[in-house]
């Protein structure tokens, strides 16, 4: 994992000036150009730029070459209309972009790898139609420059996963397609810190050998390869940080993928979407850390690594909790607060188009929430969702430490 630069304030205003000035020395920039007239309050924003800045480490050059390139591609896949000087909706996508998209043969994971990093994941065979290249460059860019807003993944980049395992029929796949598909990472502010290729029929030795030469010498050293059923491939993929639960899409039953978490994240675009139009924060949080503590409802919250190390964290503290006095009680649950933070878990909750970060006591008050839920035993079905997870089958929380454990032992990429 390349080492994150500290964003001085100078550096970043030293690095937007520079790539100003690059801009201007490049002749041939036409989509760029109409952009800036349509919209220059989008094209010049600061943190639009900062995220093509992050992904070339405050090169201003390199930045300037990527955001050209961006519009210029831009451009070509979804026209010169006011799409050009804006970010892409899905609205803006054709009804074989968003079958494409709703097939969930391209999505990101619910959880970041170890090291914080977005997973994006393409599982051919799941999109039952002909594929077109216009069509998966197209869906491809909605997901990822959709992640990229996020300041997290700006800073730490993505992992790419090519699942082919434990399915057959549907879509097929290509070199000349994934090597279209792999440009686009050119023009979208993003960083790839890995790619890993995971399949099960020798047939395809060949094609997984090949996806080699689309990578540039860095991209090389960091690409694996994992062959095997689905247990092994997702026990492999495991030992390089990349969490993988019961409800991950990876782990559908006889070749169905559990699309649940990615209806659940398209709903989430198009709540995001209309908050945008409305003039709300942009810059909220779209994918929590793996230990962070989600507030509210649903399987997904409820599930969360995050949620079910806390309800750990409970259960091994509630006897003190119910021997110590008032002042004892409140030590206890900031104790709590404190070892969620120090493993870089914040306390989240949901405000109309992403989450945004509690303050500390709010996070204790719902700690102390959680001891009480836990002392008067109530119904599963009733409450927060963080509280009836302390009762859940010991199992899954024993699943939360052992995902704490098993990070330990990660390979290096």
């Amino acid at each position: 994992l390349a080492p994150e630069i500290e964003e001085k304030e100078e550096l970043i205003e030293s690095s937007l000036k520079e790539m100003e000035e690059e801009i201007q020395k490049i002749k041939k920039k036409s989509a760029y150009d109409k952009a800036l007239k349509m919209n220059p309050s989008h094209v010049g924003d600061r943190h639009f730029r900062l995220q093509f800045l992050r992904c070339e480490s405050f090169k201003g050059k390199n930045a300037a070459k990527r955001l050209v390139f961006h519009f210029k591609k831009k451009e070509m896949l979804f026209g010169d209309g006011d799409v050009l000087g804006r970010e892409v909706r899905l609205s803006d996508l054709s009804p074989l972009d968003l079958a494409m998209l709703q097939s969930g043969a391209m999505q990101v994971l619910p959880t970041r790898d170890v090291s914080g990093r977005s997973v994006f994941c393409y599982i051919p065979g799941n999109f039952q139609g002909k594929l077109n290249a216009m069509q998966v460059q197209r869906t491809y860019y909605y997901i990822m420059a959709t992640t990229s807003r996020e300041e997290e993944t700006q800073r730490k980049g993505f992992i790419f996963i090519l699942y082919k395992v434990g399915r057959k029929g549907g879509d097929t796949i290509t070199l000349s397609l994934v090597k279209k598909v792999h440009s686009m990472r050119l023009c979208i502010p993003h960083s790839m810190r890995g790619f890993h290729a995971a399949y099960d029929d020798k047939s395809m030795r060949p094609f997984v050998s090949g996806l080699r030469y689309f990578l540039d010498g860095h991209g090389r050293t960091r690409f694996r390869v994992h062959f095997g059923d689905q247990q092994k491939v997702i026990f492999q993929l495991q030992t390089f940080g990349i969490f993988i639960d019961e409800n991950s899409p990876l782990r559908g039953n006889d070749g169905q993928l559990n699309l649940a978490w990615h209806q659940e994240w398209l709903q989430m675009c198009q709540a995001q979407e209309a908050a945008f139009q409305e003039g709300e924060d942009q810059h909220k949080i779209f994918f929590p850390h793996r230990f962070d503590v989600l507030f509210g409802r649903g399987k997904f919250t409820r599930e969360h690594t995050g949620n079910l190390r806390a309800a750990h964290l409970v259960n091994m503290w509630t006897q003190k909790y119910d021997e110590a006095g008032k002042y004892g009680k409140t030590e206890i649950a900031e104790r709590i607060v404190s070892i969620i933070h120090e493993s870089d878990g914040r306390f989240l909750k949901w405000e109309k188009s992403g989450w945004v970060e509690v303050e500390d006591e709010l996070a204790r008050q719902k700690v102390s929430h959680w001891f009480r839920h836990q002392r008067t035993k109530v119904s599963g079905s009733e409450g927060d969702e963080t509280g009836s997870s302390l009762k859940r089958e010991p199992d899954r929380l024993q699943r939360a430490t052992e995902a704490e454990n098993s990070s330990k032992q990660i390979r290096c990429l």
